[in-house]
């Protein structure tokens, strides 16, 4: 049982991780924060245990596809261990996504207030083959379309980074609050604000403004104080671009008024 840090994990795992099986690691637990079993939280230095859900299949051009689905515990609640099943339809039926908005205050005196949309795909698919070079569906995808990788996980280097993507990707806004970011013509993520709700009103506002902040990849975490893009940043999966909003047509009128969401942070 070889243990990185104090993570417990199957040597099996490195057989489809291969060289990045440390890393890979180290991001789960980066963002783990409570045992998957008892749900109590970890404290400093407590024997973890990793148990990773693997699912292989593969496209129609015989493209080996995995999906992995990891899970955190106390040692003493589960041992590490590792499934491998093969896909009974199309791999990507079962991903989800899930995210948080955020707003940041830029510049000095009357700073700028910028939305900022973050979201990831769970579980995390790949291409590749098992144990071999690996790549990311979520951020090849949106690299295509015109989205940069970021290497720093500095807010500050991101909003200078950031450039327009390319118009196949669009965020819309409705009257009621409703987000969504599309990406040639498919649906990627969604969220449904609240207009009473003062972050989110100021979220809105901000849109108005023409564009979000897209910030996505695999690899980020969302916790109940705010968003982790190191672990992201380090493995070379965080992405993000400056992405148009267009205000819904029958809501061009109408004040500004769906995936898993997380809980929004300002910054």
């Amino acid at each position: 049982m070889p243990i990185i840090s104090n993570v417990a994990w199957d040597a099996r795992l490195e057989t489809f991780k291969g060289r990045d099986t440390a890393q890979y690691i180290e991001s789960v637990i980066a963002v783990a924060r409570r045992c998957a079993a008892c749900g109590l939280p970890f404290g400093p230095g407590t024997a973890l245990a990793l148990a990773v859900e693997i699912t292989e299949g593969c496209d129609t051009e015989g493209t080996v596809s995995l999906t992995f689905d990891p899970a955190v515990y106390h040692l003493q609640c589960q041992q590490p261990g590792l499934n491998v099943s093969q896909a009974t339809d199309c791999i990507g039926d079962d991903l989800a996504s899930v995210g948080a908005r955020l707003v940041l205050n830029w510049g000095g005196t009357g700073q700028t207030k910028i939305p900022v949309l973050a979201y990831t795909m769970v579980p995390s698919l790949v291409f590749g083959e098992p144990g071999g070079e690996m790549t990311s569906a979520l951020v090849s995808a949106l690299l295509n379309h015109g989205f940069q990788m970021a290497l720093s996980d500095s807010y500050g280097e991101i909003v200078r980074q950031a450039v327009p993507v390319g118009g196949t990707c669009a965020c819309t806004v409705s009257g009621d609050g409703a987000i969504e970011l599309h990406v040639d013509g498919a649906l990627m993520h969604s969220q449904q604000l609240d207009r009473t709700d003062p972050g989110d009103a100021i979220w809105l506002e901000g849109a108005r403004a023409g564009h979000v902040l897209v910030i996505s990849g695999d690899n980020l975490g969302f916790t109940d104080t705010g968003l982790e893009l190191g672990a992201a940043a380090r493995l070379g999966t965080l992405v993000t671009g400056a992405v148009p909003v267009l205000v819904k047509a029958d809501d061009k009128q109408s004040p500004f008024r769906g995936s898993r969401q997380a809980k929004g942070q300002d910054r």
